[in-house]
């Protein structure tokens, strides 16, 4: 599966415009062997500022647990995206066709009292109503380790919605 494969898809996802203002996330994450390991919310603030998205995403796990990542991300060309946040190596590179967003990074994760360098394989999907769905395999090593799943809804689609 590659990006350009959603280049038709509708509706399209344009990064700036979805995260702009603010938007919630539900997500999961389990294990490779499927079992649920944690359980989130997370409330994002997004801001354009001189062609540059900062989005301070707030975790909140299902065990009391809090945590905060900042990006910054930049529109390279029409389809390329970088994002750069403290826990992320380098830099995340992002592609975008369509309804479809795939990042890929290597990150430092938080696990009990230490960390993990892992790399995530990120997939976004934009379906109508403002919901974004995401899926991100995460691997140590070269060998999957576990994946997320992340659904994204924004409370200006959710008034539209009703109306």
């Amino acid at each position: 599966m590659k990006p350009q494969d959603f280049a038709q898809k509708e509706p399209v996802f344009d990064v700036f415009d979805y995260f702009e203002g603010s938007s919630r996330a539900w997500g999961i994450f389990e294990d490779r062997f499927g079992k649920l390991r944690r359980q989130f919310t997370v409330d994002i603030t997004g801001t354009v500022t001189d062609g540059v998205l900062t989005l301070q995403e707030d975790f909140l796990y299902d065990d009391g647990e809090t945590d905060r990542r900042v990006w910054v991300i930049t529109k390279l060309a029409d389809h390329t995206y970088e994002g750069r946040a403290d826990d992320v190596i380098g830099t995340a590179i992002g592609s975008q066709y369509g309804n479809a967003l795939n990042w890929t990074y290597d990150m430092d994760l938080k696990v009990g009292d230490g960390t993990w360098r892992v790399s995530f394989n990120d997939w976004m999907f934009l379906q109508p109503d403002g919901v974004l769905v995401n899926r991100a395999r995460v691997k140590k090593w070269g060998l999957e380790i576990g994946e997320v799943t992340l659904f994204f809804r924004k409370p200006q689609h959710v008034a539209q919605a009703a109306e």
